[in-house]
């Protein structure tokens, strides 16, 4: 027994593979990267998967909210399906109703004002 390596530079236990010819590799990849690769489908993006995931979860949720489905509603109207979020759109900020009334007694103030200097400037003015 020796300490020799084999002469071809594979393992000793290695099965001996047929060489590809460069033709046949130059054509091989010339075809797959033709028409097959093509038509071939794409797989969807991480945040695709992510998205389609989570929006069916929400269809789940509201159809379970809403309860079982009746051919004959009562109140005549179809119920219409929550539309998705904006992409990228910031959570509504709730108004105020104190910053909606300032808003309005200003502009009030400001059109009574207006109105003075419009009737009688000489008297608003000296």
């Amino acid at each position: 027994m020796t300490a020799e390596p084999p002469a071809t530079g594979r393992a000793a236990n290695e099965p001996e593979l047929p060489a590809i010819s460069e033709e046949e590799w130059a054509r091989f990849v010339e075809e797959s990267a033709g028409p097959a690769r093509a038509r071939a489908p794409r797989e969807p993006s991480a945040r695709a998967r992510m998205v389609t995931e989570r929006l069916r979860r929400e269809d789940e949720a509201a159809a379970r909210r809403r309860g079982p489905l009746r051919r004959w509603r009562r109140r005549g109207r179809p119920a219409v399906p929550r539309q998705p979020d904006g992409w990228r759109t910031a959570p509504a900020r709730p108004q105020a109703r104190g910053q909606r009334w300032w808003g309005v007694v200003a502009g009030l103030v400001f059109v009574v004002l207006l109105v003075v200097v419009v009737a009688d400037p000489a008297r608003v003015l000296s």
